[in-house]
């Protein structure tokens, strides 16, 4: 028991290897990068099943709620969800929803541990990791194992789950079944229908490794997620109220073969062809008189063969070169004419790890990406860490990322006759106007023609500096300092007024903006028995535009009651929606090894933030303005989202090493914000049995 708690204590043990910052093995005291590490232990130790659970509980990882509670992302160093690149093992997840990857989609009942890289990434992992990389890491087949679980709770949530692990001298085979199934809940409940609908998800994954010789390893894996929802709930159209109801389902399938040989001197070829295919299907039907009210339907298929081979000729220096094609096509009637859009993606990378002494590594990489949309892009990186002594270490990295164009920013053709606007992709703006234009239905440009079109990738320019400090056996201190510049980055914009007063919109590169901002973990373990974890990250984050016209005294303000206008100061603007400038978070890890029982007590602190301009009618709840003083920025005159303390506790108690049943309550205090943070549901009580059996 004792072995268990130190491991409960440390977020991570350096003595642990990561792959996803180098993608080569390294120890956790060598990795030059600022990371992250959540091992498998702990997340079985908390009791929760659902990846955005385990995420929303580390220091600076803050949960982004989407449309109705769906879609929550992740936001790291103040960059928004579709800014990060989400892996599991090492195989990037598709299906996002309007740029977000749904984190409930994923369960943690195989999960060996989640290795998080912050920072930019791009030099290894291509477009999307411009914030950074969180890899699920799920289990091996190293050992015969045979695990199950059952979590009940609140809202008739239920989770099943289990594994079963064969290994022989030459082959190893593991499977895994998950169903996760909820009646939803409902924050609004004069409005018909519920917050979230009902639903039900199922989870398959198995992966089967052969070693014909002690040099080979053949690595079969799949996976297959199922979804089905029953929906109902309110819209508007045409200033309308209208009740709809209907089905949707969600299905993702994986197949991730993989070849390795390796020699003896530590050099080693990985041949593998990743494939992965999201579907959504949605059909709502009015609910007075049955007819059809929408239907959708979105299909998106990712291919990526790739070769890397990792070469150690000297004792201190490690070579990693690859070379990959990626194929992507989607097809939806939300791109207009259920037409296959395709992209193409050829890149190579390269990367030198250089260890001259125990002291100093240095890391250096380098990427090129050519996509058939959008321009080619080139992403270095240079990483460093210094070690004063055992003790003490410094480490610091530079390095680019880009984000590139998606397809809904590409080809989306999306009219929205209730709401009257219409939103055209870059690459499709020119031809729908100019075609408008020929039916003498465009009243008004708002934007030149020629400005239109084509849309680069989003640019992002990044630093961190950090320390980790062993201060005594009891206490370890990490400190991180990091600065994000961006440019590019992709916006919305009204491009022409149709004849019936209707907007439409497209995307364009305009926006420059930054984040900075330092974060601080440490780790204490001087009372028997008890384990310490406190986390904190200060972060800004603003538009560059923005802050030099109020500097230059450009933004004023409007008093809504008196209608008086005033100059606003740099202290008033706040930055960029969505983001807190106080995040903290603080655990309390205890265990009575006489009972067997455990108990995680955790803290988890957002400050006060800002949200884009809400008015009117948002779902189906009506709210004044948020913009108070009317200059469409956000400023300390505007309406915030109060900052909030979460609360949640897990007791545990384990007998005969096999059995452990815990109570699990989430959100112990029942705090809510129905408008602004719809996936705080309200308090959650669970019951959670597991049972693990390992032949020795």
């Amino acid at each position: 028991m004792a072995g268990h708690l130190v491991g409960q204590r440390d977020s991570v043990q350096l003595s642990e290897v990561m792959i996803t910052a180098t993608r080569t093995e390294r120890l956790l005291s060598a990795v030059p990068m600022p990371f992250q590490m959540i091992p498998g232990k702990n997340i079985k130790a908390l009791g929760s099943t659902r990846l955005q659970d385990i995420l929303g509980e580390q220091a600076g990882l803050i949960i982004v709620p989407q449309v109705n509670g769906l879609g929550n992302g992740i936001q790291i160093q103040g960059l928004n969800p579709d800014y990060t690149l989400i892996l599991i093992d090492g195989e990037p997840i598709i299906g996002r929803y309007a740029g977000t990857l749904e984190l409930s989609r994923i369960t943690t009942g195989n999960i060996r541990k989640i290795e998080i890289v912050k920072g930019p990434s791009s030099s290894l992992y291509g477009s999307e990791a411009l914030a950074g990389v969180i890899n699920i890491i799920t289990d091996q087949p190293l050992v015969d194992k045979l695990n199950a679980g059952i979590r009940y709770g609140s809202r008739n949530t239920l989770d099943l789950s289990a594994q079963g692990n064969v290994a022989r001298e030459k082959w190893r085979f593991s499977v895994f079944g998950n169903r996760y199934s909820t009646d939803g809940y409902d924050l609004s409940p004069d409005i018909y229908g519920q917050t979230v609908s009902p639903f039900a998800n199922y989870t398959v994954q198995s992966r089967l490794v052969l070693n014909p010789t002690s040099h080979q390893e053949i690595n079969l894996s799949t996976k297959y997620f199922q979804e089905d929802q029953n929906n109902e709930y309110q819209v508007l159209a045409g200033g309308d109220s209208i009740k709809v109801e209907g089905t949707g389902k969600v299905k993702d399938f994986s197949f991730n073969p993989f070849y390795k040989y390796s020699w003896d001197n530590q050099t080693q070829v990985t041949a593998r062809l990743y494939s992965t295919y999201y579907h959504t299907s949605t059909e709502l039907f009015k609910k007075e008189d049955g007819i059809l009210h929408y239907t959708d339907d979105f299909n998106q298929f990712f291919m990526r063969p790739e070769m890397q081979a990792t070469c150690k000729f000297l004792s201190h220096q490690k070579w990693t070169a690859g070379t990959g094609y990626i194929l992507e096509t989607v097809n939806t009637s939300r791109y207009g004419a259920d037409q296959n859009k395709k992209q193409d993606t050829y890149y190579g990378f390269i990367q030198h790890e250089w260890d001259p002494n125990s002291r100093f590594i240095l890391v250096s990489g380098l990427r090129f990406d050519h996509n058939s949309s959008y321009r080619s892009q080139w992403s270095p990186k240079l990483a460093l860490q210094y070690s004063f002594n055992p003790k003490h270490s410094l480490k610091a990295s530079i390095g680019s990322g880009f984000k590139a164009p998606d397809f809904r920013q590409l080809y989306l053709n999306f009219n929205n006759a209730a709401a009257g606007y219409s939103v055209f992709g870059s690459d499709v703006v020119t031809q729908e106007i100019e075609s408008l234009m020929s039916a003498g239905r465009i009243q008004q440009i708002l934007s030149p023609l020629e400005s239109m079109g084509h849309i680069s990738p989003e640019e992002s320019f990044a630093f961190n500096l950090g320390s980790q400090h062993k201060l005594n056996q009891f206490l370890k201190v990490d400190l991180n300092v990091f600065r994000n510049d961006l440019k590019g980055l992709i916006e919305t914009i009204p491009v022409a007024l149709t004849t019936d007063q209707r907007l439409i919109y497209s995307y364009t590169n305009i926006k420059r903006a930054f984040t900075q901002g330092f974060e601080i973990n440490t780790n204490f373990s001087g009372i028997k028995n008890l384990g310490i974890q406190l986390g904190y990250q200060y972060l800004e984050a603003k538009d560059k535009e923005v802050l030099n016209d109020v500097k230059n005294g450009l933004v004023y303000g409007r008093n809504p009651q008196t209608l008086e206008s005033y100059r606003l100061k740099s202290s008033d603007y706040l930055g960029l929606s969505n983001r807190s400038r106080h995040n903290a978070t603080l655990k309390f890890f205890y265990e009575i090894p006489k009972c067997g029982m455990d108990l995680n007590l955790r803290f988890v602190y957002r400050g006060p933030f800002g949200i884009t301009n809400t008015a009117g009618n948002v779902s189906g709840i009506l709210i004044p303005s948020s913009d108070r003083n009317g200059n469409a920025i956000l400023d300390s005159y505007d309406e915030l989202v109060k900052g909030y303390m979460l609360t949640n506790l897990t007791v545990g108690k384990k007998w005969k090493d096999r059995f452990k049943i815990q109570l699990v309550c989430e959100n112990l205090f029942n705090y809510r914000d129905a408008l602004h943070i719809p996936n705080l549901i309200g308090r959650n009580l669970f019951i959670h049995f597991q049972y693990q059996f390992i032949k020795s």
